[in-house]
């Protein structure tokens, strides 16, 4: 008999899964075996192919094999489970669902929270901390003592230790994307649903679901309320967070999005900044054409920050004349700690001393950096793309 290369094996037996995996094979058994001995971070599911001139393709000889053998033993296993001839009982082995339990236990099971990764970035030590295949993380913030990520592709807040890294807790939120805290209470938006979740710390749980349109940007917390923009309903949610109720229902206007600066909420309007009067509902334009067609902007407390295509501008929030304007065009997102704004971008990440708007140094985070947070001299990011979470000691 003729020796048979690697590939010819692959494609063999390829054609025979799709011949006998309809009578032969639980469903997406094949599917979950090729995901679990595939281990880069960016895989995504792999699915059966429709036509036989779509055969496995793997990155070596020796991959592909251990593959193959892997899948061939999986289904002899399941096979010799699930019992021959009629009157069989035999009883398949159950399997856990991967990932933490999300119940509000306070520390999930060791063996199934990965071990964050230590590595050197410039001068600094970090860690990296896989989430799990297109978790997809968005916002990250501390709160109540802990450090809280919001997974959009994964329907999922988790919280972890800030010192360690340590998952605490996994909270079911739909397409959970961004954070406010209010009331004693963390709340975060439904970003491809409607609503905001209000999670408690205490119990790690959602114990109220408010609004009844589509969240765009995250909340703001200003004159005792919480603020939230819906950008498709054309209308601004104001909550009250104690009793959970909204209060009101601002029409939009064409303005977009909402930060507190200088006592003021400003948004981003169709001429630049808008200011909107909390007790009217009324937006003042503060024109700014350096500003118009700006998609996301941020408080330092005292002045707003506009990130920009070609730069990143600094805005008074009474007049909307820009103060100062910064050489960094493509600003993802930015925030502000220990007199610094941190910047997002293409390179990594920014440190800014916000009295001279001098760059103090470049941290070179790897990848897709998204959004960050400073706490207890560490450096949180965001990894969207490779759903990663980065802290870097400061």
């Amino acid at each position: 008999m003729d020796r048979m290369s690697l590939e010819q094996i692959d494609r063999e037996l390829s054609e025979w899964l799709l011949e006998e995996r309809p009578t032969r094979a639980p469903d997406r058994l094949v599917e979950d075996v090729f995901a679990r001995t595939t281990r880069t971070r960016q895989v995504r599911r792999w699915t059966v192919p429709r036509r036989r001139t779509q055969v496995w393709q793997f990155a070596s000889g020796f991959a592909g094999a251990a593959a193959i053998a892997l899948v061939v033993v999986t289904m002899g296993i399941v096979l010799s489970q699930m019992g021959t001839g009629p009157g069989s009982t035999a009883t398949p082995i159950p399997t856990s669902s991967p990932g933490t339990s999300r119940s509000p236990s306070p520390s999930p099971s060791p063996s199934q929270s990965p071990s964050p990764a230590a590595t050197t970035l410039g001068t600094l030590s970090a860690r990296s901390l896989a989430l799990g295949t297109d978790a997809a993380p968005i916002d990250v913030t501390e709160a109540f003592g802990s450090i809280w990520v919001a997974n959009i592709h994964a329907n999922e807040v988790r919280r972890y230790d800030p010192a360690t890294m340590a998952e605490q807790a996994r909270i079911d939120v739909p397409s959970a994307a961004w954070f406010a805290v209010a009331d004693g209470a963390l709340w975060v938006t439904h970003q491809n649903g409607r609503a905001l979740s209000r999670i408690d710390p205490a119990s790690n749980t959602v114990v109220a679901n408010v609004g009844d349109v589509p969240p765009c940007a995250a909340p703001v917390v200003a004159f005792d309320s919480l603020w939230q923009s819906a950008c498709d309903a054309r209308v601004i949610l104001r909550i009250d967070p104690a009793t959970n109720e909204v209060l009101d229902r601002i029409g939009s206007e064409g303005n977009l999005f909402l930060t507190f600066a200088g006592g003021r909420l400003i948004a981003l309007g169709p001429d630049g900044p808008a200011s909107l009067d909390p007790e009217t509902g009324k937006f003042t334009t503060l024109p700014n054409p350096d500003a118009v067609g700006a998609e996301i902007l941020a408080s330092d407390g005292d002045t707003v920050w506009i990130p920009t295509p070609t730069s990143l501008l600094q805005i008074d929030p009474a007049s909307g004349r820009t103060i100062a304007t910064l050489d960094y065009p493509g600003v993802r997102a930015i925030a502000f700690a220990n007199g610094s704004a941190w910047l997002t971008t293409a390179g990594g990440v920014v440190e800014i001393d916000l009295a001279t708007n001098e760059a103090r140094r470049t941290i070179p985070v790897p990848g897709n950096p998204l959004v960050p947070a400073v706490y207890d001299n560490a450096l949180w990011v965001t990894d969207f793309d490779r759903s990663l979470l980065w802290r870097v000691d400061l």
